[in-house]
């Protein structure tokens, strides 16, 4: 079994922060914002332990950054993608390609232009109809390269799962000669039961 590991890129680290602080912003000082537009005391009070909790919450978030980033790990190997991810609650998704409906490469905007970074994503017959991914590989410098890798893996893998000439055996193909001309006289007994009912 061939195992590729490998890790996003440092710069999804600092894309990660620099994310989380922009939303801090925005939360906070749109909350402090608020607070000062209310010309009562309690609101105020009120608005301003928002923004208390919401400072809490985002400084708490910048912190658990480092530790997430160094918890993605992701592996592709011959008969699955596995995604190994958590600090606070840990989970080893398995993605077998038996599952697989479809891959595609997502870079936003900002990824391309700032960063030079791409995502992965993996939907699976259990998430069809359903906007989202089963399982995204995020922070990824080479997308392009893990996709390829990924498809060629899917690509031999169902290339195994489906039946060769010489896995049927001429009883079996017999068997299915028979069985088609069975069924192609019964179709002209029943259209000729159905030409003379029209008569």
């Amino acid at each position: 079994m061939t195992t590729r590991s490998f890790k996003p890129d440092p710069r999804y680290l600092i894309k990660l922060v620099i994310g989380i602080a922009v939303a801090g912003v925005l939360a906070v000082g749109g909350t402090i914002g608020l607070a000062l537009l209310i010309p009562d005391r309690e609101g105020t009070i009120l608005f301003g332990l928002f923004a208390l909790a919401e400072m809490v919450v985002w400084i708490l978030a910048l912190v658990l950054a480092g530790p997430y980033y160094s918890s993605l790990k992701y592996e592709v190997q011959d008969d699955e993608v596995i995604v190994d991810v958590g600090i606070i609650t840990h989970s080893v998704k398995h993605v077998p390609y038996r599952t697989v409906t479809n891959i595609t490469v997502k870079r936003d905007i900002v990824d391309r232009w700032f960063f030079g970074l791409g995502s992965l994503h993996i939907q699976t017959a259990g998430m069809s109809g359903q906007s989202g991914a089963e399982e995204k590989l995020v922070g990824l410098t080479n997308v392009q390269d893990v996709y390829e890798m990924v498809v060629t893996e899917l690509r031999r893998f169902r290339g195994s799962m489906a039946p060769t000439g010489a896995e049927v055996g001429p009883e079996a193909a017999g068997a299915s000669t028979e069985t088609l001309t069975a069924i192609l006289g019964e179709l002209k007994a029943i259209r000729q039961g159905l030409e003379k009912d029209s008569v």
